[in-house]
């Protein structure tokens, strides 16, 4: 191992850690809320509805499609290829600085860790929504969305920084080229001309701008729910 690589991983190592967990039983409730699945069905339903409502009705199963494709090949990648590939432990398996590493619930996840399939699901289903809504507050809030889903994994322990880091880049990546895939198949549809009273209620992509915002109503409304969740249980 050369000593560039070595000082990169200790590198890793060491914000990682400093990401990692914390005394406080609020937040620990915090990170628990915010990776389960079930806290995040109404946001799934709402972009089922955001989708729905916008697309041209002989293109809703393609988009659909193209999702379900961004997520396959993120999480078949990162795990039937570069998991089984690189054998790097996550940090609450590390013996190196497992005794270092603050865990939830003991919570460890599985056995290895590069690169995070969380980390490459969230920013490949968040891009390939931002290319197809285009709207500047949307991307913004989906943006932090995918941050927040990611970087959360260091705090659990389960995820070293560069685990992370790789799985966005990737996730960004793959939730672009799907996205370039799906205009492609659709260039036929695309609208030639947009004007500027069009805007007003719509994005560029015809999204009617109401229901985008009813969308980011739902993503603060758990945000809020996750938050309240964490209280309760620093309370009990």
């Amino acid at each position: 191992m050369t000593e560039a690589l070595q000082s990169l991983i200790e590198t890793d190592r060491a914000a990682t850690l400093t990401i990692n967990g914390s005394d406080s039983i609020f937040w620990d409730g915090v990170a628990s809320l915010y990776t389960e699945l079930y806290v995040w069905a109404p946001l799934a339903l709402m972009a089922l509805y955001l989708v729905v409502r916008n697309v041209n009705t002989r293109r809703i199963l393609l988009v659909l499609f193209m999702i379900a494709l961004t997520v396959l090949i993120c999480d078949r990648v990162s795990s039937g290829l570069f998991k089984p590939m690189f054998h790097r432990l996550r940090p609450a398996r590390d013996p190196i600085v497992l005794h270092l590493v603050d865990t939830v619930n003991g919570y460890h996840g599985g056995l290895y860790g590069f690169f995070s399939g969380h980390a490459a699901n969230s920013f490949g289903i968040a891009v390939f929504f931002i290319w197809l809504v285009r709207d500047l507050w949307f991307l913004m809030s989906v943006s932090v969305w995918a941050t927040l889903n990611s970087l959360i994994r260091c705090y659990l322990g389960v995820h070293y920084l560069g685990d992370i880091l790789v799985g966005a880049i990737f996730g960004i990546l793959i939730g672009s080229l799907v996205y370039l895939m799906y205009r492609f198949i659709t260039r036929k549809d695309r609208r030639q001309h947009i004007y500027s009273d069009y805007l007003i209620f719509y994005t560029k992509t015809g999204f009617l701008r109401s229901d985008v915002y009813s969308f980011l109503c739902v993503l603060f409304g758990t945000y809020a729910l996750i938050l309240t969740g964490g209280c309760i249980m620093a309370s009990i």
